[in-house]
């Protein structure tokens, strides 16, 4: 009998040991996916700024152009 008594109680330790493993595997792959996610937006914001900067760049360009333009036609 006292085997039988030992196996029901380590069986409710071992469902509830396996219940955190699978509670920390499944959380882990939750947490992986979140970073992907994080990454994958950082990667959009990092080219939408660099399209920004190229965007604002040719704005400059075109403004220092019209400027020369402008001096020399005032003083030629």
């Amino acid at each position: 009998m006292k085997p039988v008594n030992q196996l029901n109680q380590w069986g409710s330790v071992a469902v509830i040991v396996g219940g955190y493993l699978l509670g920390m595997f499944f959380q882990n792959r939750r947490i992986d996916d979140l970073r992907d996610s994080i990454n994958k937006r950082f990667d959009d914001m990092r080219d939408l700024i660099k399209s920004e900067i190229k965007r604002v760049e040719e704005r400059i360009d075109r403004v220092e152009e019209r400027l020369e333009r402008l001096e020399h036609f005032i003083a030629p």
